[in-house]
């Protein structure tokens, strides 16, 4: 193998999409917000199936374990999706950090404070996505805008079933 073919210094290119450069970079941003917010809530998630203890162990685990799979799928169909658009995809720790409103958080907690983080980690990541929707339907994004219409649909039901978890009787 040629060792030209690995000297590329670049993982951006120029799509003929239709969609303007300076949006496109645009657009791959607010994505790359939404892929650092499902990254780390994906982490946290499963964070609380490996720990959550209690009454509700068993449903916690099994819905934790549903929705830490379905966030790995997000990932990466996110990540394609900025490369698609001709951009490079945030691929460490350290950028989803300074990407993510959602905070790093591994601390011991009672199975109801560990649903609430979840909640709340759901939320911001659904207002994430609802900015990047507005800019991507703005600039005739229709297919990143579909894309992340239908995960803010999913997050929106994990919302739902996590706080009905937690409601009061």
């Amino acid at each position: 193998m040629s060792s030209t073919a690995l000297a590329s210094k670049s993982a951006a290119f120029a799509p003929k999409s239709g969609i303007e450069a300076e949006d496109r970079t645009q657009i791959a941003g607010a994505l790359g917000k939404v892929l650092a917010d499902s990254y780390m809530l994906f982490i946290k998630t499963q964070g609380v199936h490996w720990n959550v203890v209690g009454p509700t162990f068993y449903s916690l685990h099994k819905l934790t374990e549903e929705h830490y799979e379905n966030l790995y799928r997000a990932i990466d169909e996110l990540a394609e999706r900025i490369r698609a658009l001709g951009e490079k995809a945030p691929a460490s720790y350290r950028k989803y950090g300074e990407l993510s409103e959602i905070r790093d958080y591994d601390l011991e907690q009672s199975a109801d404070a560990h649903v609430r983080m979840l909640v709340d980690d759901h939320r911001t990541a659904v207002k994430s996505m609802r900015a990047a929707i507005e800019w991507c339907e703005d600039k005739k994004d229709f297919v990143t805008a579909d894309m992340l219409i239908e995960r803010m649909s999913w997050h929106e039901e994990a919302i739902w079933m996590l706080n009905a978890i937690i409601a009061e009787q």
